[in-house]
């Protein structure tokens, strides 16, 4: 199930805000690959609950986080001030936002996940699909991170800002199956 939400947000995000290959993709969690550039979105999973006994009515989360590389000077690197005003500047805020709306309640993007459901279960003969789409639920605020975020030696000059912006209660709902 969550593989669908997954895939159906980074093709979302790639074909609708301009993201690629290389500046958008699922990962296991938001910490972006090595050698990624100034701007990653980490699409990753958050995890799901059940509230009912007999029947399995879920709630799935992800997340999508944003890392944005910031130069600053090198005599500066500890001034969180300075890095977030040089990046509000290239838009870590704007391209944080954005996310935020495009995906909240996204009732398009959940019937393309319901597609894409019946594409990944080709077997089965009942396919319950999503019914209430995710929910924007929070971000973090930016924080400033060095060289081991980007899978650099700690000592590296790399420096960044990175929020998990957090989505949530997804609703996919399935009737108690008796066998016999």
């Amino acid at each position: 199930m969550m593989d669908a939400i997954l895939f159906t947000v980074r093709d979302g995000i790639r074909t609708d805000l301009g993201y690629d290959a290389r500046t958008c993709e699922i990962m296991d969690s938001g910490q972006p690959p090595p050698r990624c550039g100034d701007v990653f979105l980490a699409v990753h999973p958050a995890g799901s609950r059940n509230d009912m006994i007999g029947a399995l009515n879920e709630y799935l989360a992800f997340s999508v986080t944003l890392t944005m590389r910031v130069v600053v000077p090198h005599d500066r690197v500890g001034d969180q001030l300075l890095a977030r005003k040089l990046a509000q500047k290239v838009g870590f805020n704007a391209r944080a936002d954005q996310v935020a709306v495009y995906l909240h309640s996204n009732w398009i993007l959940m019937g393309q996940a319901n597609n894409l459901l019946y594409e990944l279960s080709p077997q089965a003969t009942t396919v319950y699909a999503f019914s209430e789409p995710w929910q924007f639920l929070d971000m973090d605020t930016p924080s400033l991170v060095g060289g081991e975020w980007f899978a650099a030696k700690p000592e590296a000059r790399d420096v960044g800002l990175v929020a998990e912006i957090r989505f949530g209660e997804c609703r996919r709902f399935q009737a108690l199956q008796v066998f016999s």
